[in-house]
């Protein structure tokens, strides 16, 4: 069962496919009423590599900030936001730090190319 272990599923995901795996797994364990609760905009289509878990990462990112409708549907939709959201960092880190390796808390951002620019005129208490 996906749905209730995704997150130490996402965590031993080793390749870009296993996570895309994952996720059209961790979509096939929803029952058809609790799709039906969530905006239409919210729910999934095809998923099929990086780019697709990315896109809807920030689909249901949007909908979930316009989103005005009862508890039950807004907790859905932010477990689908929840769940695209680690889904997309994991396919990130697998593609910045090569398959099957498992960054670390320590690693060096600067070693994979993603070190943040200087600050530039920045001026404490401006």
């Amino acid at each position: 069962m996906i749905r209730h272990r995704w997150r130490t599923h996402l965590k031993n995901a080793a390749t870009e496919q296993d996570v895309v795996d994952l996720v059209q797994g961790y979509l096939r364990e929803w029952r058809v009423d609790e799709i039906r609760s969530l905006p239409g905009p919210a729910w999934p289509g095809k998923i099929a590599d990086r780019g697709d878990i990315m896109f809807w990462m920030f689909r249901v990112g949007e909908v979930h900030a316009k989103f005005r409708g009862d508890a039950a549907a807004l907790a859905r939709l932010q477990e689908l936001l929840l769940f695209f959201t680690h889904a997309a960092v994991r396919v990130t880190q697998i593609v910045f730090h090569g398959e099957g390796r498992q960054p670390s808390a320590n690693d060096d951002a600067r070693s994979n190319g993603l070190e943040c620019a200087p600050a530039r005129g920045f001026r404490r208490g401006s």
